[in-house]
């Protein structure tokens, strides 16, 4: 049985009514608030219960606390000037509780024009179909059995036609605004080449899914719109453009059509599914930053994930994501030599801020994820170049063996 979580998680509209907020608790149970204005999450806090849940007072505080925050508007932005949009979601189809549920918050979506494409992965022909989506002919199955979500995700930028592709996974619900939200951003800035979303958790029942959030701080780390280049950013960030985390998720990502044609798709040697474990979501950025396109984060365009639930599960992820990360910096050193020196310039500050962040990345005032966490994310680390190795090698046997 998965532990419970000593954190409660509660979404909170501090420009709706104030009142103090009901609440199956005990006082002094932590609760982590997520903050919302003008519909938009704008914060995360940590405060304690008292007598009913959470006090007018806590709330009265953190709209003073969050009264100079301009939330970003969409709503107004016209549906004639929207781009015509593509959603791809790659699935192995284990969780089909999951995967309808991410189908379904899809076909909620506000947004006038928009198909779903819905790719099996799952390796070989001899598995009963995906079963039909309802939704008037907007979700559309097809198969790439060319395994790891690289290769799906190829495959859907391959059979759709949007203006701008955006991704999410099967184990997502998307917010009825998230695509809106992507829609207006590259309508509203055309130099921009792929944008990252917010990503929060679904719930946190269970303590590894409470660990994801202290250890990594989720998906996303920051509540405000951003924009990188190497003409915007130049020196300013030292580890521009190969910090991780900073630019979005693959379960929450969009990139113009155009950009794709000219620095590339997904990397097949490397993602989930592969031996190389994950990172190719970071490795489309990158690769944009490189070849002199633009990214942007934007706040607006959210979606829930619904984490690993027991240990197990998570010490397995942290693993997969420290040989993902420094595969995909092989690969990328594989593509170009030239970039070797500097990624080794760059590693020292990496591992300083890596193993000792300077600031706390989670609203956890005790932070209660394993000590071993750092062990099996650093024995990933060790191992990714190993791993892209092996995963270049499987590839070149797979495409021998076909007839």
């Amino acid at each position: 049985m998965n532990d419970p979580s000593p954190v409660r998680l509660v979404r909170v509209e501090i420009d709706g009514d104030r009142g103090a907020v009901k609440l199956n608790s005990f006082p002094g149970d932590r609760i982590w608030v997520e903050v919302a204005k003008g519909g938009q999450v704008v914060g995360m806090v940590e405060r304690s219960a008292d007598d009913v849940g959470l006090a007018a007072s806590v709330l009265e505080e953190l709209a003073e606390e969050y009264a100079n925050f301009e939330p970003s508007s969409y709503a107004s932005f016209p549906d004639n000037l929207l781009p015509k949009a593509s959603i791809v979601v790659p699935t192995i189809y284990r969780r089909t509780d999951h995967l309808n549920r991410t189908v379904e918050s899809l076909l909620a979506l506000d947004y006038p024009d928009f198909e779903i494409v819905v790719v099996d992965n799952r390796p070989g022909v001899n598995h009963d179909p995906i079963p039909e989506f309802t939704g008037d002919g907007r979700v559309r199955v097809v198969l790439e059995t060319s395994i790891g979500g690289s290769a799906a995700r190829n495959r859907g930028i391959a059979v759709t036609t949007g203006e701008f592709i955006a991704f999410t996974d099967d184990d997502v619900i998307v917010d009825r605004n998230w695509l809106r939200a992507l829609g207006v951003r590259f309508a509203l800035d055309e130099d921009v080449d792929a944008i990252g979303g917010m990503v929060r958790p679904t719930d946190l029942e269970t303590r590894p899914q409470l660990w994801f959030e202290e250890f990594y701080g989720g998906f996303t780390k920051s509540f405000l719109a951003r924009k990188w280049s190497t003409k915007i950013v130049a020196d300013s960030d030292p580890l521009f453009p190969y910090s991780a985390g900073h630019f979005g998720a693959g379960c929450n990502m969009a990139v113009r059509r155009s950009a794709f044609q000219r620095y590339g798709g997904f990397d097949v040697r490397v993602g989930i599914g592969t031996k190389a474990k994950s990172a190719e979501d970071l490795k489309v950025f990158i690769n944009i930053l490189l070849g002199g396109g633009t990214v942007a984060y934007e706040p607006t365009a959210l979606v829930r994930h619904s984490h690993r639930r027991s240990s197990h599960e998570f010490m397995i992820q942290v693993f997969g994501y420290g040989t993902g990360l420094t595969a995909m910096y092989t690969s990328l050193v594989l593509d170009d030599p030239r970039r070797l020196v500097t990624i080794l310039r760059k590693v020292p500050l990496g591992l300083k801020m890596l193993l000792r962040p300077e600031e706390r990345l989670s609203p956890s005032k005790l932070t209660s994820f394993p000590r071993r966490t750092k062990v099996y994310q650093l024995l990933g680390m060790a191992y990714g170049p190993f791993a892209y190795l092996r995963s270049v090698v499987s590839m070149r046997k797979s495409r021998s063996q076909l007839p």
